[in-house]
């Protein structure tokens, strides 16, 4: 192994040692001492790569932030791809366990109310929106319903990544609890969908009147996504008459930042069941029936 090889590897076993930490105890309950016996490595090691613990923090919270795009990006490969088959995604930070890769396993079982089959499933009747079998991928009204499944899908993988990687955990722990620090002690890559000029504030600015606020740049990340897929499916006409995309966007992020910030506390908030017994309750709301009937509250199979 090369030196810069032994470089890489410890700083991604600090990154991850101290999202373990931070997730576990909070940013000033843990000391740096705590975190270079936990990733086992010298203090000197440590201080090669981070000055402080803010800088350390800085990077278990861009850690969170590259993985979160992933999220978001593979289901956007998924829906480019003409066949329904997603794309494989790179560990950009190498911080291990990969959002973009935890969709698999038998976890997800769909549970889409009092015993009522999730829409989608075999039991209801009606066809997965990524299989041929669906409108979806077939025509420009396949097409609206995708992008639909899209939202319900990666909401099930935000979810799911939240419950099972700690860096993507901690790194919006750390990001919602921004104001409580120095305004100069932390900054991270924002803009509306978080590809702004770097150096920013966490909580950075947002284009006025687009969106409300939501605390922090990943969640901002987020809040900027779920609006802009609801922008273009409501001017495809595919929400139902009466529902503005802007109003349906406050719901579905509401909703999945609540499961976020709850989940932090509990996390039966991040099991399968409650994000998919949000959806079937807000689907005959916000779509005509004939959309609602081939989504799936629980997510499709590429969500799984």
């Amino acid at each position: 192994m090369t030196r810069q090889e032994r470089a890489v590897r410890t700083r991604e076993a600090l990154i991850e040692a101290a999202a373990q930490l931070f997730d576990r105890d909070g940013y000033e309950v843990t000391s740096l001492a705590a975190v270079t016996a936990k990733a086992q490595v010298s203090a000197g090691a440590l201080y090669f790569h981070f000055a402080t613990k803010a800088d350390l923090a800085d990077a278990v919270t861009h850690a969170a932030l590259s993985r979160l795009r992933r999220i978001i990006d593979a289901r956007t490969a998924t829906r480019t791809d003409g066949h329904g088959h997603g794309h494989g995604c790179g560990d950009e930070d190498g911080g291990g366990g990969a959002v973009a890769h935890t969709a698999g396993g038998a976890e997800g079982e769909r549970v889409a109310g009092a015993g009522s089959p999730a829409p989608g499933s075999p039991a209801s009747g009606s066809p997965d929106p990524g299989s041929p079998a669906s409108g979806a991928g077939a025509g420009a009204g396949g097409d609206r319903v995708g992008e639909l499944q899209q939202l319900i899908d990666t909401t099930h993988l935000f979810v799911r990544g939240l419950s099972r990687d700690v860096v993507l955990r901690a790194g919006f722990g750390l990001d919602g609890a921004w104001g409580e620090r120095p305004v100069g002690e932390r900054a991270v890559e924002q803009g509306p969908v978080g590809r702004g000029a770097a150096g920013r504030r966490v909580g950075g600015d947002r284009p006025p009147g687009r969106w409300p606020h939501v605390g922090g740049a990943l969640r901002g990340v987020w809040s900027g996504w779920v609006h802009e897929v609801l922008t273009v499916a409501g001017a495809r006409g595919v929400l139902a008459s009466g529902v503005s995309a802007g109003d349906a966007a406050v719901v579905v992020v509401a909703a999945t930042v609540g499961f976020e910030v709850l989940g932090a506390q509990d996390p039966v908030w991040l099991a399968p069941d409650p994000l998919t017994g949000f959806w079937t309750l807000v689907l005959p709301a916000l779509v005509p029936p004939p959309v609602r009937e081939v989504l799936r509250a629980g997510g499709s199979t590429a969500a799984h």
